[in-house]
């Protein structure tokens, strides 16, 4: 039996426009390991896996606020997180590679494996779209941007092992 059905994680255009929102949404010019701005993507599509993520006490009550972001309920099992943000990574790649050539992220930085947002300017329609669905997941952004700035990324206790998504123990710390 053949099922077709729509999955955001597996398409280039929504990639971009998730990309546009973490662009939006973090906004501080905070360079970014690329890899860790698809984690943030993942995160951003998928807000319920928040609660797999090990977090400081202190940050904690960040996964309750982000589990209010609902999404509509997938068609069919998902497969494990992991699994699912390796095969994204195509679209994820294709997505931002596209963006940085049209001038919204480095290029160079991008190549040297760094997401650093410019100074372009999307059209205003964009923009306002863009704040307007930020605005409703202020929470979730909110939790994205303390998983970017107060956890280190490699290593031991950083977002790789917290979240499980990677493999941290070969890293060089």
């Amino acid at each position: 039996m053949i099922q077709l059905t729509y999955e955001p994680a597996f398409d280039p255009l929504h990639s971009i426009f998730r990309a546009l929102r973490l662009r939006q949404g973090l906004g501080t010019g905070l360079p970014l390991p690329r890899v860790l701005f698809r984690m943030l993507d993942f995160y951003l599509l998928f807000p319920a896996s928040l609660r797999n993520v090990r977090l400081r006490p202190e940050h904690r009550g960040l996964k309750n606020q982000a589990a209010v972001t609902k999404r509509a309920a997938s068609y069919g099992p998902r497969p494990e997180d992991a699994i699912l943000f390796e095969r994204m990574q195509p679209y994820q790649d294709a997505a931002v590679n596209t963006l940085a050539l049209q001038g919204f992220f480095s290029n160079d930085e991008l190549e040297a494996g760094w997401v650093i947002p410019s100074e372009a300017k999307a059209p205003a329609a964009l923009t306002d779209r863009l704040l307007a669905v930020n605005a409703t997941e202020e929470s979730l952004l909110t939790a994205l941007n303390t998983l970017a700035s107060d956890y280190p990324f490699d290593g031991v206790n950083g977002i790789k092992h917290r979240t499980g998504l990677l493999e941290y123990r070969y890293d060089a710390v």
